[in-house]
């Protein structure tokens, strides 16, 4: 039989939770609860008993629990878990051909029900990473589920500063027998390798896929600059599309190794210069060196992990961009992102006209993109949607 400890919410701390959204704060709770272990299973309840919903404990992190269910009707068990994992494969039939694409998000945390839980899919390999010391546990669990729906090899990656605050050791290693490493899958018709041995998160931005798409398109025969260029899958993308030059800059020489990999793969290293250098820089020196482009692509790193860093990230983005727009020809694009969920669509969209405006220039903002389906947004969850990008163009009058 399977145990349950209660924890009683502070008065008034009950209407979010009832919205739908998983995040039980420790500071929401009443103290003098039963001690808490990772992985425990807890139920939660209104200052008045009400019954709001069970989930698994994560005591050394600010999210005291991460609720799974509403009501206290389910049990979280092997079978409970493996049933949500099973439920967003399900979703995700016939991705693969929308997406033409092998690499695939299959689950994303809040967004499929399983906070703190990421399994990326390259070809008949997971990568499954976990960031909720209460999920943990059931890790196995989701394993064998990924191995019974055909793929053959399973990685975890589990590291990183958010292990520290969920109060559990870090991870990183085969949980079958090895598959090839790095993995090989597809976008379109380039080719990249995912290596989560040395690359960031699991080894490859899914996410990012409908924004290299876009730059694809933007490039055939201009002349790219491509910041952050990570491990080249923009730059790839815009070669095959038939960009005339392109400029791809990273501070990472194991990136950049990576990324000459992948143009190598796709046989396009002769079409991109990679570049060892600091993007926020780079931008300076090019600008003083009086290099212009027909496109640019601007995807930082996080600016604001936190609001606390949101008056920095804004001077940070808006310095960038007024430096490129600086760099860019007349009639030109510029593709701007941002993967911080609290740079809001309103600040982004801000910064870029306040940046344009003060280039004496005209845009026009042309589209918005976001995170593709497969990283799904819930609407009780506004942090489930993070990636906003923007195509600005200059303008014709």
């Amino acid at each position: 039989m399977l145990l349950y400890t209660r924890v009683k919410l502070k008065p008034k701390e009950e209407d979010r939770l009832f919205a739908g959204h998983p995040w039980v704060f420790a500071n929401e709770v009443e103290t003098g609860h039963k001690p808490l272990t990772p992985g425990s299973l807890v139920e939660i309840i209104t200052s008045k008993g009400i019954p709001v919903g069970r989930g698994v404990a994560s005591p050394s992190s600010k999210i005291l629990v991460r609720l799974l269910t509403r009501g206290f009707e389910q049990h979280i068990d092997e079978a409970f878990i493996a049933g949500r994992v099973q439920k967003a494969i399900d979703n995700r039939k016939g991705y693969k051909k929308l997406f033409s694409s092998d690499g695939i998000r299959m689950l994303f945390g809040e967004g499929d029900g399983l906070p703190g839980i990421i399994a990326d899919t390259f070809g008949t390999t997971a990568v499954l990473s976990c960031f909720s010391a209460g999920l943990k546990p059931f890790m196995p669990t989701i394993s064998q589920t990924f191995q019974e729906n055909g793929f053959k090899f399973v990685y975890e990656k589990s590291v990183g500063e958010i292990c520290q605050k969920e109060g559990m050791p870090e991870f990183q290693g085969w949980l079958t027998k090895e598959g090839d490493m790095p993995m090989t899958f597809t976008e379109g018709k380039a080719k990249f390798y995912a290596n989560p041995m040395t690359g960031q998160k699991t080894g490859f931005y899914l996410d990012f896929r409908y924004a290299r798409e876009r730059f694809k398109e933007l490039s055939k025969g201009k002349n790219v600059l491509d910041l952050f260029a990570y491990t080249g899958g923009a730059s790839i993308q815009a070669a095959l599309g038939g960009a005339a030059s392109i400029l791809a800059m990273d501070s990472s020489q194991v990136a950049l190794d990576e990324a000459l990999a992948n143009a190598k793969l796709n046989e396009v290293e002769s079409n991109i210069q990679f570049e060892k250098k600091d993007s926020f820089k780079a931008v300076r020196d090019l600008k003083k060196e009086n290099k212009s482009f027909d496109v640019i692509l601007l995807d930082p790193p996080p600016l604001a992990k936190s609001v606390h860093e949101l008056p920095a990230g804004r001077i940070a983005m808006k310095r960038l961009m007024g430096n490129a727009l600086d760099m860019l020809n007349s009639g030109g694009s510029m593709l701007v992102a941002s993967c911080s969920h609290h740079f809001s669509w309103n600040l982004l969209e801000g910064l870029c006209r306040e940046a344009t405006e003060e280039s004496g220039r005209k845009f026009k903002l042309v589209e918005r993109l976001t995170q593709p389906v497969d990283h799904p947004m819930v609407l009780s969850i506004p942090e489930t949607e993070y990636l906003r990008a923007v195509i600005l163009t200059e303008a014709s009058f």
